[in-house]
């Protein structure tokens, strides 16, 4: 017994743990997503999805590493204005998106639906996706990755599996998979090093879908949903992303590139990176 929890103490075991728990729950989502009749609501799916993903970085950081939720980077204590400094951030990024597509004239607001039910409902649907996605890449992933291969490494694999991950989206393709990768895995990953928590990065996740599909009316990564402005999008896929989303243009990976090299700017002055284990003795 004394052998097993050693063994499951070690950094390799724990990554793959870590792995093993996240390909299931990304498999649970698939399901209740896809295959699940009647389908559940995108609220109820991703609150178990949230709570499978506190869980595993429970299991992972406090009963086998015994972390502390402030070293794990999950602590409630302070939450909100990371949360709120995050969202500003991902409001500042999609106003660039959204500005640099007006004036090239792709962009045009055709009529106004402002639903406020709807906007509650998709603005907590949203943040539940938020969160149940951090919890996951960063709170999960990234962690474990950075513990044993350093901060960089850690970078680039989580950001590589969040793109693969978007490849099952309606209107995917390997170009929106790699836009999600360096677009969306770059900046949250970039977000999470900034503090050392999920909070700045489930805020700006939030802010990133939120804006761009109920608000401004893009799909979200693919995906349809309530939109208080309609639009009339045209003009060069590879600018506007097409049917897939704003998230797959040039004008986001632009600002998502900018917000990313000053997050790991800010993470870099503070000293938040990590060397590999190898390295560390």
């Amino acid at each position: 017994m004394n052998n097993m929890k050693h063994i499951l103490r070690l950094p390799a075991s724990q990554l793959g743990l870590a792995f093993i728990l996240s390909f299931a729950m990304v498999a649970i989502m698939a399901i209740m997503d896809y295959s699940m009749e009647p389908r559940p609501s995108l609220i109820l799916s991703r609150t178990i999805g949230v709570l499978l993903a506190a869980g595993a970085i429970l299991l992972l950081g406090r009963t086998f590493q015994r972390k502390t939720l402030e070293e794990i980077g999950i602590s409630l204590r302070g939450a909100a204005p990371l949360i709120l400094q995050g969202a500003l951030i991902g409001i500042f990024m999609t106003g660039m998106i959204v500005g640099v597509m007006m004036l090239m004239g792709w962009y045009q607001i055709l009529d106004v639906d402002v639903d406020a039910l709807a906007i509650g409902r998709t603005l907590t649907a949203f943040f539940l996706v938020a969160l149940f996605e951090e919890l996951l890449f960063r709170g999960v992933l990234f962690w474990q990755l950075d513990n044993m291969f350093g901060s960089w490494l850690a970078l680039l694999i989580t950001s590589a599996f969040f793109g693969i991950t978007h490849l099952g989206n309606a209107n995917a393709t390997l170009w929106t998979a790699l836009a999600v990768a360096i677009g969306g895995g770059l900046s949250l990953g970039a977000a999470y090093l900034m503090t050392r928590n999920v909070w700045v990065a489930v805020g700006l996740h939030w802010m990133w879908n939120f804006l761009q599909g109920p608000i401004f009316g893009f799909s979200v990564s693919g995906n349809a949903t309530y939109k208080a402005l309609t639009a009339a999008i045209h003009g060069p896929a590879l600018w506007t992303g097409g049917a897939f989303g704003a998230d797959a243009g040039l004008p986001a990976l632009i600002a998502a590139t900018l917000a990313s090299a000053a997050m790991l700017w800010i993470a870099a002055r503070r000293k938040h990176f990590s060397s590999p284990s190898w390295s560390r003795r």
